[in-house]
């Protein structure tokens, strides 16, 4: 029988993104060793479907089956839970942003790399492609780019949802795999792979499965930077806290929010003595992590995406940390109104 493959997209008002990337997807090749069943699912976010008519193309010149699903519920933890409960009778899912391209290759590699290691979770690097005119610091910068971090074959504590393959006894027992928490935040995917590896699953790095990411003028910024490193360090703060309630808990992460300030310290001290722009940079970003981290200690977040989908900025998740209301463990959502369906086990730990 076919080794069942599914790769989910979710996407949110960018139709020419969108179209790039199921462009370089049903352009893939399949490992010719195994036989391969790849599907492409498409979760759009937007009640209005902006995505309807990419999706359509795509779907009648595809090689590949292209399927469309709506999720009206806004916010990314819900898209994507809508990809695993479309997945859930594939062998494997694969996840992929909407603003990335896949180089040829990409997908074989990723497969092949799947089933050589027998690993649980396969993630690989994402290279960002700047726009025209970006200020200089961001080729000096890591932030856009996650090649060269890690060798082929490491084991990993965590990974994200821009280009990870997932076996389906992961999300089978992980579940339900994305926490409403995080509706405009973002780091579910990261507080999902978290539990992931405490469940005792592998997770490992392919470094030549690249996949590559357009970058907006809008995230060349300092105050981008700046922004988007209080936000994952908050975002990895709750995370954890979310796993791990309690004393012990809150010292961990307090440790860890202490120690990204000392290390931030000490790159900035480097970056002035060596002349290296790559560790001033890195000193920022690990010095505003640092201090999202302390921030996330009392459920303070940034919510990058909340303007996108309600400017008015009224709209949350019933149990969710709005206002400073702490990291304990939230509801899964009001059952009324939620799309995230009820899976076997409705608790997250």
């Amino acid at each position: 029988m076919s080794t069942r493959v599914a790769i989910a997209v979710i996407t949110f008002r960018r139709p020419a993104l969108l179209e790039a990337l199921l462009d370089s997807l049903l352009a893939q090749e399949l490992p010719a060793e195994e036989d391969f069943a790849v599907r492409i699912i498409v979760v759009d976010n937007d009640d209005e479907g902006s995505a309807t008519e990419v999706i359509e193309r795509a779907a009648k010149e595809s090689r590949y089956p292209v399927e469309a699903a709506s999720e009206p519920e806004p916010g990314i933890p819900f898209a994507r839970e809508k990809s695993v409960l479309l997945a859930w009778g594939d062998d494997a899912l694969i996840f992929v942003d909407d603003d990335e391209v896949a180089p040829p290759g990409w997908l074989c590699t990723l497969l092949r790399a799947w089933r050589s290691t027998g690993a649980d979770v396969v993630t690989g690097p994402v290279r960002g492609i700047l726009p025209p005119g970006a200020p200089a610091w961001n080729r000096h910068s890591d932030v856009h780019d996650s090649t060269g971090r890690h060798q082929t074959g490491d084991l990993r504590n965590k990974a994200y949802t821009n280009n990870t393959l997932v076996a389906q006894h992961v999300y089978h027992s992980v579940t339900p795999s994305f926490h409403p928490a995080f509706r405009y935040t973002g780091s579910s995917d990261l507080h999902f792979f978290l539990r992931v590896h405490r469940a005792g699953y592998r997770i490992v790095w392919c470094e030549e499965a690249q996949i590559h990411e357009h970058v907006p003028a809008s995230r060349t910024t300092l105050s981008w930077l700046v922004r988007r490193a209080f936000r994952s360090g908050s975002g990895d703060t709750i995370s954890r806290l979310l796993i791990r309630p309690g004393v012990r808990g809150y010292v961990l992460v307090l440790a860890y929010s202490l120690a990204r300030i000392v290390s931030a310290l000490g790159f900035g001290l480097g970056g002035l003595v060596l002349f290296r722009k790559s560790y001033l940079l890195k000193a920022v970003r690990r010095f505003f992590s640092g201090i999202g981290s302390l921030a996330g200690i009392v459920g303070i977040n940034h919510d990058e995406y909340r303007e996108r989908h309600h400017p008015d900025g009224d709209d949350t998740v019933p149990g969710d940390l709005e206002g400073g209301a702490g990291a304990g463990p939230a509801d899964l959502a009001d059952r009324r109104r939620s799309a995230v369906a009820d899976h076997p086990d409705a608790h997250l730990p």
